[in-house]
């Protein structure tokens, strides 16, 4: 009877062991450089902002370029989310600002937009948060006195309890680049009962 020993029986099934561990590497490493494997892009963030009031916390964020963006707006209390919405924005976030124009127990989230147009016109996004819930804040449109000379270009900031509404003013021959009116301020407050903006006051300066 022949005699074998031990290694030399094991050699055989030894390399089968490596030509198989050999294949499970070649394919692990060709499964991973697979190009259908990759991480998705995320659009670039054009406007991120964070506020606080008490203990109200707001992030507000835009995404995309050019006139059309995606508006993200997160809303939270004592670290609880109250709401995430998001909605499509023509034109761009100048501003966000966190206040209480009225006095009262809910503080007003105001978002200061421009549009798309070659005006950049102004516009407000605002919401009141209550304990539940949201309302929305509204700017009215310009009229009367106000609005003579008007053409956009708008810039706000909130002094104090007021909202004011900074423009050049056009004469009648200006051209869109030039205007030599000057520049007017009007002025807004929130009334205790109601939320659109009342305007109170304006003013011309050259």
């Amino acid at each position: 009877m022949p005699h074998f020993s031990l290694p030399r029986l094991l050699l055989p099934l030894l390399g089968t062991a490596l030509a198989l561990n050999a294949c499970d590497s070649q394919r692990t490493t060709t499964e991973t450089a697979d190009p259908a494997i990759r991480s998705v892009p995320t659009e670039a963030v054009s406007f991120r902002k964070e506020v606080t009031d008490g203990d109200h916390r707001f992030v507000v964020q835009t995404t995309g370029e050019g006139s059309q963006r995606q508006l993200m707006l997160r809303a939270e209390k004592n670290g609880r989310e109250l709401t995430t919405t998001r909605q499509s924005l023509n034109g761009q976030v100048s501003d966000v600002v966190v206040t209480n124009l009225n006095e009262d127990d809910f503080p007003e989230l105001l978002i200061f937009v421009a549009d798309a147009g070659s005006g950049s016109y102004g516009q407000l996004l605002g919401y009141e948060f209550m304990n539940q819930g949201r309302r929305p804040v509204a700017l009215p449109d310009l009229s009367g006195p106000a609005a003579q000379g008007y053409q956009g270009h708008d810039e706000f900031k909130v002094v104090g309890h007021e909202v004011q509404r900074m423009f050049p003013i056009y004469q009648a021959a200006d051209a869109n680049c030039c205007p030599s009116g000057g520049t007017r301020t009007v002025r807004y407050t929130l009334p205790a009962e109601g939320l659109t903006l009342q305007q109170v006051a304006f003013a011309d300066q050259k």
